[in-house]
């Protein structure tokens, strides 16, 4: 019952590698901007682009696993195995605290990625107008409100039953009866449907940049 990459997601191991990935995307950015123009680069202020994807991020999945925790403690306890760090029996607030905590680590690097990418929808092409940074804050709402319609839309197919034949382990569940399985199942569909959402959300993000970018151009270099 592990979503795909849940080494890379949920892990110490893969926090690891995504802080140095992170880390590594920031001074690859800086290094070729500087290259490129030299003393007169400015390209720092477009940092403010990736914060706030990141912040925007990390407080999706700390609401998003407050509510599933409280839908579905079980998924967080033995299907994210929390039970090894808080045991069996733990009381709902630390349950929480941990809760927050595997939302803090899975999300931070997906605002990352979707703030990399308005960033790099906005690079200088040709003729086209760049956008201002905060133009491109405002697709971020659109990609947070994404991966909560399709994250909302996988907890419903969950809690219906519509996600057992993607994972064995589910059937089990329902034949056995135990972790209450609808409601375990919602959680997962939430999570799935998030990541799903935040993707699409990103690429819609970006096309909507690139079209708009279009659409400034001057009339002398349009064709």
């Amino acid at each position: 019952m592990k979503l795909p990459l849940h080494w890379l997601l949920h892990t110490d191991a893969g926090l690891l590698v995504r802080v140095l990935i992170g880390t590594a995307i920031f001074f690859m950015l800086a290094g070729i901007y500087l290259y490129r123009n030299g003393p007169a680069a400015r390209r720092w202020r477009e940092y403010s682009v990736l914060i706030a994807a990141v912040l925007a991020a990390l407080a999706y999945g700390t609401i998003n696993d407050q509510v599933t925790v409280t839908i579905s403690p079980e998924y967080f306890l033995y299907g994210k195995e929390l039970y090894k760090i808080v045991g069996d029996n733990p009381t709902m607030e630390t349950l929480r605290w941990e809760a927050a905590k595997v939302g803090f680590k899975a999300t931070w690097s997906a605002g990352l990625i979707f703030g990399v990418a308005l960033l790099l929808a906005n690079n200088p092409y040709r003729h086209w107008v760049q956008l201002r940074n905060r133009e491109l804050m405002l697709w971020i709402p659109v990609i947070v409100a994404m991966a909560a319609i399709l994250g909302a839309v996988g907890g419903w197919l969950g809690y219906r039953g519509g996600l057992a034949k993607f994972d064995s382990d589910f059937q089990d569940l329902l034949a056995a009866d135990i972790y209450r399985p609808y409601r375990f199942m919602a959680t997962w569909g939430v999570h799935l449907g998030g990541y799903v959402g935040g993707l699409i959300g990103t690429a819609i993000a970006v096309i909507g940049v690139i079209r708009r970018r279009i659409s400034l151009q001057k009339p002398e270099h349009i064709g």
